[in-house]
């Protein structure tokens, strides 16, 4: 089954929770007080069949404004970029990280699948970390931990901006813990300016 046929079977599943598809991107969006709720979908072929995989997305208007004026984006990306993708098995454990096609059978298995754990963890997931208080929390709880869907230069500028906005009385211990993994990390020296310039818009808002 071609890629864009699996995309458009979850199409009349996601309308009854308000998602509508991008036929430019080819994911599923949401409007949200503070920006949007996606549902995103990667294949890549493999010998015998197609890996699957499905991210859930959230953008913060806010956060991804401030941000891009300081991080190197090309084009239009800023328009488009992502506050948070999350993988489904980082939401849910029990969850694969991909799954295996091999037949039209077990895409409908697969679809059954996934909409189950949209129903009883996804859109919960997403409804929370749509928040910018809650997306704080999960960002700078543990600034150590790494949210595999973005590097580090990206999470420490929204993990200080979050902090900023939504959790002001931690912002200089979050601070100095992004600024101490920045300097462990040996990041470039454009990298590091591009922090301390971020810090510095932040603190005369």
């Amino acid at each position: 089954m071609e890629f864009k046929n699996v995309i458009l079977l979850h199409e009349d599943f996601l309308a009854d929770f308000g998602f509508k598809l991008d036929n430019r991107s080819l994911y599923y969006v949401k409007g949200t007080p503070e920006g949007k709720q996606m549902v995103f979908f990667h294949h890549t072929q493999h010998e015998g069949g197609a890996y699957l995989e499905y991210h859930l997305g959230i953008r913060l208007e806010k956060v991804e404004n401030i941000v891009h004026r300081f991080l190197p984006s090309l084009g239009d990306y800023k328009e488009r970029s992502i506050s948070l993708i999350e993988t489904m098995d980082r939401i849910d454990p029990k969850m694969p990280r991909r799954f295996l096609i091999e037949n039209d059978f077990e895409t409908n298995e697969v679809i059954r699948k996934v909409e189950q754990f949209l129903v009883k963890k996804g859109f919960n997931f997403l409804d929370k970390v749509s928040d910018g208080t809650a997306l704080e929390k999960y960002f700078n709880t543990d600034v150590t931990s790494p949210i595999v869907t973005q590097n580090f230069t990206y999470r420490s500028a929204r993990g200080i901006t979050l902090c900023k906005l939504y959790n002001p009385k931690n912002y200089e211990k979050t601070k100095k813990l992004y600024l101490n993994m920045l300097n462990e990390k040996q990041v470039t020296p454009f990298t590091l300016a591009c922090f301390i310039n971020l810090l510095d818009y932040l603190e005369n808002l």
